[in-house]
């Protein structure tokens, strides 16, 4: 039997450079958000969210009292931000996404977009992220 030898190179893999790793997350998750529709100013957005908690308030039943209370509560903490100026660019284009889809009645998109938010917002955001929260399951429940 004869024996061939086969010709391989092999290179160090302490040097070698890896430009995609199976497991490294894609790059898009690290951009900033992406403005895709007509951004909402503060006044826009408020407006929106007090009339959805109008409408809650309006139709919800006796249980639901204390939820809307504490909700109006964490609200009045978003109201106080966004007149300060103090919500990231990124995480104000998406509330003024998710009011857009309430103003739609799309609910489902705009979980998926308070979801979103959640996890990426939640460390500085979650006061009044907890009161978009409840106000959405009290939206969906009345209606």
């Amino acid at each position: 039997m004869a024996s061939t030898k086969v010709a391989t190179k092999l290179t160090d893999f302490r040097t070698a450079t890896i430009t995609q790793h199976w497991n490294d997350p894609p790059q898009k998750i690290f951009n900033k958000y992406e403005h895709d529709h007509k951004q909402l100013d503060s006044s826009q957005i408020c407006s929106t969210l007090q009339s959805t908690l109008k409408f809650c308030k309006e139709n919800a039943k006796n249980s639901d009292r204390k939820i809307i209370i504490d909700t109006e509560k964490r609200l009045e903490n978003l109201y106080e931000r966004l007149e300060k100026n103090e919500i990231s660019e990124s995480a104000l284009g998406k509330l003024g996404k998710l009011c857009e889809y309430l103003e739609l009645n799309d609910l489902n998109n705009a979980i998926t977009i308070h979801e979103n938010l959640m996890i990426t917002d939640f460390d500085k955001e979650g006061k009044w992220l907890l009161g978009i929260k409840r106000l959405l399951d009290l939206y969906k429940k009345n209606n």
